[in-house]
């Protein structure tokens, strides 16, 4: 339970429009923002929460998601036109992915207990 409380602590952020993220190269700071959490195979529920992450200079690269609980490290890579990003910290591991037109998932892995959160929204650039 501890570690679902780490996961709804992350930073707060507006929920954004579309976002062509994939067709830019070079640094941006991209802003996801979620509405929905489904905790394992609970019902899901409403959600207000987000995070930023720090884009690589070239796809793939080395990728950070700016969290409520801290830094997670990884990389990003565009797969079949699907931005992905896999990273992760002493909390979880943490899959990342978004449509061109900005629909994001985010799937949170943790060990201990063994569970995953999945998030439903959307990504923005927005520098």
């Amino acid at each position: 339970m501890r570690k679902r409380i780490l996961a709804l602590g992350l930073t707060g952020c507006a929920v954004a429009a579309s976002a062509d993220i994939i067709e830019e190269q070079g640094a941006a700071l991209m802003s996801c923002s979620y509405t929905v959490e489904c905790l394992e195979e609970e019902t899901c529920t409403f959600a207000q929460f987000g995070h930023d992450v720090d884009l690589p200079q070239q796809m793939p690269g080395d990728v950070v998601l700016e969290l409520g609980t801290g830094p997670a490290k990884g990389t990003a890579q565009v797969v079949n036109g699907l931005l992905v990003i896999n990273a992760s910290d002493t909390h979880g591991s943490y899959l990342l992915s978004q449509t061109p037109d900005g629909i994001a998932k985010l799937s949170v892995h943790f060990a201990d207990p063994l569970m995953v959160v999945t998030y439903h929204g959307a990504c923005v650039v927005t520098e």
